[in-house]
């Protein structure tokens, strides 16, 4: 019943030959992006596999910061205000739907709520130090 009232109201406001365009543009917008390509279908198994545990390291990270901000009772409106990021970007970036921030937007961040970043890499396997050794 909700629909039709919605429908009603746009009807109103877009002429039926605008919404049916509109419509229409959408159906082709969806059928071409049916076929797109997965991450699965582009990365190698091994690619994957090395992609996961710094995701994991990432979110981590971006938990603490965040656990930091409230900690210095910060809201993310007084994060934006001294990083000039934006609220919804912030947030996304807490909640985990900004999957790949900048090495930029985490160091500002980390300023903000009084951190310093750093970065860490550590040897996880004896053949690749061998490797590096070369």
């Amino acid at each position: 019943m909700a629909a039709k009232k919605t429908s009603k109201k746009i009807s109103k406001i877009i002429s039926s030959e605008a919404l049916a365009a509109a419509r229409k543009r959408a159906e082709r917008t969806r059928q071409q992006l049916q076929h797109k390509p997965s991450p699965a279908d582009l990365l190698t198994h091994q690619e994957l596999a090395d992609a996961v545990p710094f995701y994991f390291v990432l979110r981590a990270y971006i938990q603490e910061l965040k656990q930091a901000r409230e900690a210095a009772g910060l809201t993310l409106a007084d994060v934006s205000q001294r990083t000039a990021i934006a609220v919804e970007s912030l947030s996304r970036l807490e909640t985990g739907a900004q999957t790949n921030p900048k090495w930029r937007t985490l160091g500002l961040y980390a300023a903000a709520v009084g951190r310093q970043p750093r970065v860490i890499a550590e040897i996880a396997d004896r053949k690749v130090n061998a490797v590096a050794k070369r």
